[in-house]
């Protein structure tokens, strides 16, 4: 332990990593990492299509499972012009309760796309009560790259009884194209504040789920009519996830979002399931294919 008495303590760990083409296939051509955090085998269950490279499926593991007190992750992530990467987690990520220094916990997640695709679907980060989490998460596209990419974040633990009645939630996410700005948002919330009590914030609802694509350009075809299917979907057959909470999709400057607000994971997947669903064929010109670890 440090001199400080633990004050400056906690497990950092990063990652950078590249991904490029290779064939037809999308590989891992440069890999650093520091600490608890790791890349699986890649794994290859999509078939190649003609001018398109087979996506490869990786999974980041943080093997610690959690994040404690004074924890920092970090990930630094390049796609590779012609290279299509689907990046998930094992299992969802845990955010514990922060210690009498009241240290957060860090996560700075920045990928760097170059006329290539990626998919960032990472299983939800609960937050135990009393925890500090401050997240941020950066695209950077270039050229005619493409993005899906998706967020599930729950307060508390309802299964155990646990509510969310402390702690700290600070959320950012930034898409840029080159060096315009499509979507900067942030969300900063106290466990006890009118944020997430309000009904102009969360409404004291306790799951939040978000969905982010972009295309090519600013008026993408693809995502047009993505948005008009999902925006019917919810109208007709999406009647479970307005049962269970708040859903909504919208298209503007170049970014179409689908968020989904609620108090339950498990109707939190489906729905970021369902938009998935409807945009990958649109996007990307290939159905869904989840990774296997996500039903292991």
């Amino acid at each position: 332990m440090s001199d400080d008495g633990g004050q400056n303590s906690g497990w950092k760990a990063s990652l950078d990593c590249v991904f490029g083409r290779r064939g037809a296939s999308s590989v891992l051509s440069r890999l650093r990492f520091r600490g608890p955090l790791r890349v699986q085998k890649l794994f290859y269950p999509e078939k190649v299509q003609e001018g398109q490279a087979a996506p490869c499926h990786c999974y980041f593991v943080h093997p610690p499972g959690g994040m404690a007190s004074g924890d920092e992750i970090s990930v630094r992530c390049v796609v590779e012009d012609g290279a299509h990467c689907l990046v998930t987690s094992p299992s969802a990520a845990k955010v514990y309760r922060m210690d009498s220094w009241r240290r957060p916990q860090r996560q700075d997640i920045v990928f760097e796309v170059n006329n290539a695709a990626l998919e960032w679907l990472p299983q939800e980060t609960i937050l135990f009560d009393g925890a500090g989490a401050e997240f941020s998460s950066l695209f950077r596209l270039k050229g005619n790259s493409r993005l899906i990419a998706w967020d599930i974040a729950g307060l508390g633990r309802p299964a155990a009884g646990e509510v969310f009645r402390r702690g700290h939630f600070l959320q950012s996410t930034a898409i840029w194209r080159e060096e315009r700005p499509l979507l900067r948002e942030r969300l900063d919330m106290d466990a006890d504040g009118g944020l997430w009590s309000g009904l102009a914030g969360l409404g004291s609802h306790t799951v939040i789920a978000s969905v982010f694509a972009c295309g090519c350009g600013p008026d993408d075809d693809a995502l047009t009519d993505a948005r008009n299917r999902l925006q019917e979907m919810l109208a007709t057959s999406g009647g479970d996830f307005r049962a269970d909470g708040k859903a909504g999709v919208t298209y503007r400057a170049g970014v179409l979002a689908a968020r989904w607000l609620g108090d339950d994971c498990a109707t939190a997947r489906r729905f970021c399931l369902r938009v998935w669903r409807v945009v990958r064929p649109l996007l990307l010109g290939r159905e869904i294919c989840p990774p296997r670890i996500w039903f292991t």
